[in-house]
């Protein structure tokens, strides 16, 4: 029993650190925003996986469906958790958005014992979240969207908790620029099995982007992010992406964590799309002792 508890511990030490509960939430598990470092809420041309950021975004996609499946292997050098994560969009006459998505984290296993000292097998904590989003585009310049979901997380037999939560978005585009306000993880506190409560990593967002194409093959998206957490943390990311002839691209990000939930680190990715067809990768950068040092994302996915 000593054993389970001291694994308990270490699975919440984050929580007491920040005084957050469920930090999973804020993690953005998708390869192509991770690449750039997270600053996805301005993101329109990757958008399968808005229901864990801003759905307000959808509306403004040229494309009209975005689907995708992916994989990340999130700080292998800590906590080591296997993360899936499915989401789509559909974007009705670009002036309605809808969205889906679930993330599933395992982490490793453990041996668990009785109160007699025999074993009992193995337990693997388990994280997830499930989300769904609207969006309205009301004027030409500007839309609306809502995320509601729910996330929990499974540290040990009997030993759960969970919330629900919402994101409330804004979002304008005037040619090239794109600007978002919103607030992510909007919920109730979470009372730990202690009594201990904890708040969810509800955060205030504000993000803006250029995008523009050049001579028609050549196109940049610079995007930056700044989130203040309500727990008192203060963060702030820049990414940015050049595309070659809407088929190849090449991504990179830096993102300054401080305190929060998130920490600071470096990425990179590519990606490719053929036919509707859309694979991306991104990887994290080793810098320092960051606990995010080598994460990987992958995801495939499909668009039209």
């Amino acid at each position: 029993m000593k054993r389970i508890f001291i694994y308990i511990l270490f699975l919440l030490l984050p929580l007491v650190a920040s005084a957050q509960a469920l930090p999973f939430a804020a993690a953005d598990f998708s390869a192509a925003a991770l690449a750039k470092a997270g600053t996805s809420a301005v993101e329109t041309s990757s958008t399968a996986f808005s229901a864990f950021g801003n759905v307000a975004a959808v509306p403004y996609s040229g494309l009209q469906g975005d689907f995708a499946a992916g994989y990340s292997l999130w700080q292998p050098s800590s906590v080591k958790t296997n993360v899936l994560v499915l989401g789509g969009s559909y974007n009705i006459r670009q002036k309605i958005g809808v969205a889906l998505g679930v993330t599933y984290g395992m982490h490793p296993g453990y041996e668990i014992f009785s109160d007699q000292g025999t074993s009992k097998g193995t337990f693997s904590p388990s994280d997830l979240q499930i989300k769904a989003g609207f969006a309205w585009r009301f004027l030409p310049f500007l839309s609306a969207g809502v995320n509601l979901g729910y996330a929990s997380s499974s540290l040990a037999e009997g030993v759960s908790y969970g919330a629900f939560m919402a994101d409330i978005f804004l979002m304008s585009k005037f040619s090239d620029v794109k600007v978002a306000l919103g607030v992510s993880d909007l919920g109730t506190a979470v009372t730990s099995a202690s009594g201990l409560k904890y708040a969810l990593p509800s955060a205030l967002t504000l993000g803006a982007g250029y995008e523009k194409v050049f001579a028609d093959v050549h196109g940049i998206d610079v995007s930056v992010e700044a989130d203040y957490y309500f727990a008192g943390a203060f963060a702030a990311s820049l990414g940015a992406e050049y595309i070659y002839d809407e088929m190849v691209s090449v991504k990179a990000g830096y993102r300054y964590g401080g305190t929060s939930v998130l920490p600071s680190f470096a990425s990179a990715g590519v990606g490719c799309r053929f036919f509707g067809v859309t694979l991306d990768l991104a990887y994290v950068i080793p810098t320092g002792k960051s606990p995010m040092s080598n994460t990987l994302a992958v995801s495939l996915g499909y668009s039209f």
